[in-house]
C-alpha cells in the first residue's frame, strides 16, 4: 500500500482488495479512503445492484428499495472493509468480494425487511455462516495466546465429535456457538440465514442443533473418563 501522500495514486488500476486495504486506513488517510472506496463502488455498482434488484423481487421489494439497500451495503463496507484474500472463495479476488458483499447485501434486506429500513448497525456485524472450529476460533476475538491454545484444542475435539455427522450438524453447531450470546437467543438474522442457506425450517434447524450439542456432549463425557 503506498502511503506516500505526495505522490499521485491511480486508483482507477488499483486491484480491488488494495482499495479495500485504503478503506481500511480511513481515519489515517481520510482524502485517499474516500478516493479508493468511490472507485470501489463504482467498480461494484452494477453487479450489487443487479444482486439486490434479484433479492428484492423475491420478498417483494420495488426497485427504488433495491437501490436503498445497495446504497446500504456499500455504506457497510465503508464502516467494516473486512474481506480477507486467505479467506477468499474464488480464485478472481473481484469475484471473491462480490461473494463477500452477498451477505451483507442479505442482511440489509432482512434488516429494511424488520425495521423498515436498513440503518447502518451501530456495531460490526459480520452475518454469515461457521462452517468449522477454525471459524469459530476466529469469531471468538481471543487475545490471549494461552487461552486461544486451550480453546483451540477444545475446538479441535469438537470438530472430531462433528464428523460422525452431517455437513448440516456441524454447520449449524458452529454458527449457534458463534452467535449465541450468555441469556440470548441467536439473532433472528442468523436463523433466517441457516433456513435460507440449508433449505430447512426453523423447527429442523433447532432439531439438528439440539441432535449435534447431544453428541457433543456425550462425545466430551466419553473422552473425559465421565461415562
Amino acid at each position: 500500500m503506498n502511503t506516500d501522500t505526495g505522490q499521485d495514486i491511480d486508483f482507477e488500476k488499483m486491484p480491488s482488495v488494495e482499495l479495500l486495504e485504503y478503506i481500511s486506513f480511513k481515519e489515517e488517510f481520510p482524502a485517499e479512503a474516500q478516493l479508493a472506496f468511490a472507485q470501489f463502488c463504482f467498480r461494484f455498482e452494477k453487479d450489487v445492484k443487479r444482486k439486490s434488484e434479484i433479492y428484492c423481487n423475491k420478498y417483494g421489494y420495488n426497485e427504488v428499495v433495491a437501490l436503498e439497500i445497495a446504497n446500504c451495503t456499500f455504506s457497510r463496507v465503508w464502516k467494516y472493509p473486512t474481506f480477507k484474500k486467505e479467506k477468499a472463495k474464488a480464485k478472481d479476488f473481484d469475484k471473491a468480494i462480490l461473494l463477500w458483499m452477498n451477505p451483507i447485501l442479505y442482511t440489509q434486506i432482512i434488516k429494511y425487511g424488520e425495521y423498515n429500513t436498513c440503518a447502518e448497525p451501530t456495531e460490526e456485524e459480520d452475518l454469515s455462516l461457521v462452517n468449522d472450529a477454525e471459524g469459530l476460533v476466529e469469531r471468538l476475538n481471543i487475545d490471549s495466546v494461552e487461552a486461544k491454545r486451550e480453546v483451540v484444542a477444545k475446538m479441535k475435539t469438537i470438530d472430531s465429535a462433528l464428523t460422525q455427522l452431517t455437513e448440516k450438524h456441524r454447520i449449524i453447531y458452529f454458527t449457534y456457538r458463534a452467535y449465541q450470546k450468555e441469556g440470548k437467543k441467536v439473532p433472528r438474522t442468523i436463523t433466517r440465514l441457516l433456513r435460507e442457506k440449508l433449505s430447512l425450517t426453523q423447527k429442523s434447524v433447532n432439531t439438528y442443533y439440539g441432535d449435534a450439542n447431544r453428541h457433543v456432549t456425550n462425545y466430551l463425557n466419553i473422552i473425559n473418563g465421565k461415562v
